[in-house]
């Protein structure tokens, strides 16, 4: 009768042993699949606090290696899914494994490493080579104006901003398609320790590849500037199409913070701070028709008409032409007009022949006719954002526009 209580005490601690192992399962999962998410919309809010304090990616420790993590998050291919495939606790951790589903159907996989207090110790989601020894983490944009007028040239339809880069005047894409900042590898150098090689973010066409880090001191676009910043760096020779010298891509984590105005007639953008916006827009006497949005990842998508058909499209700057999927012009052919063969080029080394012909479309009560639409294979953007395509250039040579992320709005503006 002694033993009967000691027995039952082993019994117990055992299964609560065992239960604590289910239970770092269900802790650690959501974890994971949060970085999956992160990574699937470009997004890494939140991230940090998922992270234990001896994070590392290979031999990058904390507090960088969260910051090399965000980049990546940034900058991965699309995603369509994933699954668990296995989760494995070993003396350094518990070890879970995943199958990425990319939209072509090819797979990849991803691992996490949790610790005793279920926090990534570790995760590998490119499969690459991985080896830094010096990055001060991404800066945030100072500014001290609510309102930044940027002066703005056209190439190609495209629009090219200024920024100074390190004292230097550097021709830039402004492009709401992408969720950050990538310097041309052709005119900026490797010049942090080591290296981060990978697959980049997908466009319409192509896909890129991470080069390697630059280290930049000072980044200034009309006084929104940041200061001591790493940013990845990518061929983007292939952009060079449009006969210009280009030095990179100014995506949205630049300006993610204010309103933009696109004024392609007036020669310029205007960066709005949000809470001014109104007032600014009442004091030079403009007229506006909001038309309300739904962010998807980065992207701020609308529900358009293309001819009487309805689609829900991407607001892109990139977009040198309005962008639909191959299937839509075997579908409607008849609401295509001087349909013609063409080439679409894109990030990375992504070429692709096309067609394209001229469509209306209907924003808001606003109806835009004869726009140049390319039809391309955009199934990845529908599987992975759920979206019909894109508009942009187009639509912006024609109108003014107001852009809003914190709103999830746009504004035709007269």
């Amino acid at each position: 009768m002694k033993l009967t209580k000691p027995l039952s005490l082993i019994i117990a601690i055992v299964a609560m042993t065992s239960v604590a192992k289910a239970q770092d399962v269900n802790a650690c999962r959501p974890k994971a699949e949060h970085i999956l998410t992160a990574a699937q919309n470009h997004t890494p809010d939140g991230i940090d606090e998922l992270l234990a304090p001896d994070f590392h990616l290979s031999n990058i420790k904390q507090p960088v290696a969260a910051k090399v993590l965000k980049q990546i998050i940034s900058q991965m291919p699309p995603m369509t899914g994933w699954d668990l495939t296995g989760s494995v606790p070993d003396s350094t951790g518990l070890k879970m494994c995943y199958t990425i589903t990319r939209p072509d159907s090819s797979t990849s996989e991803a691992t996490f490493l949790f610790n005793d207090d279920n926090l990534v110790i570790e995760a590998d989601l490119l499969k690459a080579d991985i080896s830094l020894r010096r990055v001060t983490p991404t800066a945030k944009a100072e500014y001290e104006e609510s309102v930044i007028h940027i002066p703005l040239h056209r190439h190609g339809g495209l629009p090219i901003v200024t920024v100074t880069i390190d004292g230097q005047p550097c021709n830039m894409f402004f492009d709401t398609g992408a969720p950050g900042i990538i310097l041309n590898s052709k005119y900026f150098e490797h010049n942090i320790d080591g290296e981060v090689m990978g697959t980049g973010g997908r466009g319409a066409v192509g896909t890129g590849a991470v080069c390697g880090v630059h280290h930049v001191k000072s980044m200034d676009m009309n006084g929104l500037a940041v200061h001591e910043t790493d940013i990845m760096t990518s061929d983007l020779s292939n952009l060079e199409t449009v006969g210009i010298t280009v030095h990179g891509i100014l995506g949205q984590s630049f300006y993610k913070d204010f309103d933009v105005l696109f004024d392609f007639k007036g020669g310029e953008i205007v960066l709005l701070r949000p809470d001014t916006t109104n007032q600014w827009l009442m004091n030079e006497g403009y007229r506006c028709q909001t038309v309300k949005g739904v962010k998807k990842s980065h992207l701020l998508t609308f529900d358009c008409q293309v001819g009487s058909i309805p689609v829900t499209l991407a607001f892109d700057s990139g977009a040198q032409t309005n962008l639909l999927g191959d299937d839509w012009l075997r579908q409607y052919p008849s609401l295509v007009k001087g349909i013609k063969k063409s080439q679409l080029t894109g990030y990375g080394e992504g070429q692709a022949s096309v067609k394209k012909g001229k469509t209306a479309l209907t924003l808001g009560n606003r109806c835009f006719k004869k726009l140049w639409t390319t039809f391309s294979d955009i199934s990845h953007l529908k599987e992975s954002k759920g979206i019909d395509g894109l508009f942009g250039c187009e639509v912006l040579a024609k109108h003014k526009l107001l852009i809003s992320y914190k709103r999830e709005e746009l504004k035709l503006v007269d």
